[in-house]
Parts: C-alpha cells; sequence; structure tokens
C-alpha cells in the first residue's frame, strides 16, 4: 500500500469507519483531494499531468455516477445489477493497483 500522510490517513478512517460513504464525507474528500492539489499547482504549476489526472478523475467520477443513474433507470435483473456492480469495482480496483504501481516510481 502507497504511504499516506497523517492527515489523508486519518480522513478515510474516519469515513470507513462504518463501512459506508456518507454524501458528506464523499464531498469532504473531494474537497480535501482538491485542496491537496492545489498544493501540486503551486510546486510545479497549473498545466502538468498531475492536473490533467485531477481532472481526468473529476470526468471519471462523473461518468461513474451518469452510469449508475443509467444503470437505476434501466431496471436490470438482480444478475444485470451484480453484473455491473462486478465490472465498474473491477475498474476502480484496475485504476487503484495502476496507482500503487505508479506511485512507486516516486
Amino acid at each position: 500500500m502507497t504511504p499516506l500522510s497523517k492527515s489523508l490517513e486519518e480522513l478515510l478512517n474516519d469515513i470507513y469507519q462504518d463501512d459506508t460513504v456518507s454524501f458528506g464525507e464523499y464531498k469532504a474528500l473531494r474537497d480535501d483531494a482538491d485542496r491537496r492539489m492545489n498544493a501540486v499547482i503551486q510546486e510545479f504549476g497549473q498545466h502538468n499531468n498531475v492536473t490533467a489526472f485531477q481532472k481526468a478523475m473529476d470526468v471519471a467520477m462523473q461518468l461513474l455516477q451518469t452510469s449508475v443513474i443509467d444503470a437505476k433507470k434501466a431496471r436490470l435483473t438482480d444478475t444485470g445489477e451484480a453484473i455491473v456492480k462486478d465490472a465498474v469495482t473491477a475498474q476502480v480496483e484496475y485504476l487503484r493497483a495502476g496507482s500503487q504501481l505508479a506511485l512507486r516510481l516516486l
């Protein structure tokens, strides 16, 4: 696992302590991630690969949310819902594993 700052580790522990994420906790994490990205911008400037990654993450979250809404509107069977959840989870884990591999290069 990638080492985390103490403040990020505490925030994540608070959010996940009850095995559920509220919308307020989600927004707090999003805002904290943006605050941390602002430190990167101060260090490296506005236009770099890290800020492009941030924008891509914002788009990915929006697509995830609209995909779930679309799937909900489709009134999937239990099997269809399980297939969507499995596929989305696999994509998220793909990003998580890739981030761990990439961050080892730092």
